[in-house]
Formats: structure tokens, C-alpha cells, sequence
């Protein structure tokens, strides 16, 4: 039996590892979102995990890198939600509707998790903004993929158009979460589909 197999208090290392790993993303995005950031310390993060520096350390190296991993598992949320809603539809433009629709769902579900992904990464460091680069690349190829399947192809340079829809998605999602009162989701998809269509062609 490997160490890996081992268990205890019926649960192997590697299910416990993943466990103590999702409780400190978890206690990051809230804490991140609801203190900032920049004004919250790693001691801070543990106690709202419920646990020690010593298991921190077990798992990151450092603050920024546990925000680095809570805003990759935002991002893996989302475009998993947009990549399956916009699969599930032949038309075009239900696809797009349906893969915004999807992306706003997954970001309203939590404020924190809004809050992680369109404030507090910004700015953080050199690192953290290439990481948010990377992920924006990402997303390019996630929408420029999704489109071709649809017979659609992004207008210009790829990158700086799926730069300037994100921004826009961005932009409004933000606007609207922190609105008191909040038009329907359906709303926001409409205009945002609008957009998309002005910046694509048909092969």
C-alpha cells in the first residue's frame, strides 16, 4: 500500500490533500471578495479555512498563488458551463445566447466568485496579469472554436476581437452585479448578443 492509499479516519491522503486544497479556494474566493485582496493576510485565509499555515504551505507556496488557483477554478467553472450550453445548440445564435447566458449564470451564482474574477486579480502583480492573459487566450480559442463549429469565424485578428467581446461581457456583467436592482439576465444577453454578431462573419 502506498502512502497515497493509506487511510484515515476513512479517507485516503489523496482525498484529504483535495479536500484541505478546496476548503482554502474556498475560504480564499470569500474572504478575497468580501476584505480585498491587497488587505488580506495568509493568516487570514487559513483561519477562514479552518486550518493551519503548515497545510497552506502543503498546498501553496504563496497568497497570490492560492488566488491564482481560486480564479482558475472561476474560469474553469464558467467556460466549462459556456463550452457545453453553446454544444447543446445548432443554430448560432441560440449558441451564443445560450454560452452568455451560461457564463453570466456562473458568475451571478456567487458574488464572491464575481467579485475574485472581475476586481481583486487586477493589478496584483506582473504574474498575475500575465496569468489573466493566458487565460483570456483561452477563452479566444474556447469562442473561436465554438464559433467555426457554427459556420461563424471571428472578424480580424482573433485575439484582439475575443479581447474585445470578453471586455465588453466583462464590463456588463460587472455593471449588473452591482446594480440593487438587477434587469433579467435575458436582458443583458440580448445586448451582449448583439455585440457578438457585430463582430463575427459567416464562412
Amino acid at each position: 500500500m502506498t502512502t497515497a492509499d493509506r487511510r484515515y479516519g476513512g479517507r485516503t491522503v489523496v482525498a484529504r490533500k483535495a479536500e484541505r486544497r478546496q476548503r482554502f479556494l474556498e475560504a480564499a474566493t470569500r474572504i478575497f471578495a468580501e476584505r480585498g485582496y491587497v488587505t488580506c493576510s495568509l493568516a487570514e485565509v487559513c483561519a477562514a479555512a479552518g486550518l493551519s499555515k503548515r497545510q497552506f504551505y502543503e498546498e501553496f507556496e504563496t497568497r497570490e498563488d492560492v488566488l491564482i488557483a481560486a480564479y482558475d477554478r472561476i474560469q474553469d467553472d464558467a467556460s466549462t458551463a459556456v463550452a457545453a450550453a453553446a454544444a447543446a445548440h445548432s443554430d448560432p445564435e441560440a449558441a451564443i445566447r445560450a454560452g452568455l447566458a451560461a457564463y453570466l449564470e456562473s458568475l451571478s451564482s456567487d458574488p464572491h466568485r464575481a467579485q475574485v474574477a472581475l476586481i481583486e486579480v487586477v493589478g496584483v502583480s506582473d504574474r498575475m496579469e500575465n496569468h489573466r492573459r493566458e487565460r483570456r487566450h483561452a477563452w479566444s480559442v474556447l469562442i473561436e472554436t465554438a464559433l467555426a463549429g457554427k459556420g461563424f469565424r471571428l472578424r480580424g485578428d482573433a485575439q484582439l476581437t475575443t479581447g474585445l467581446l470578453t471586455g465588453a461581457v466583462n464590463g456588463v456583467a460587472h455593471e449588473w452585479l452591482l446594480l440593487d436592482a438587477r434587469p433579467p439576465v435575458g436582458e443583458l444577453v440580448d445586448l451582449l448578443t448583439a455585440a457578438a454578431f457585430s463582430l463575427v462573419d459567416q464562412d
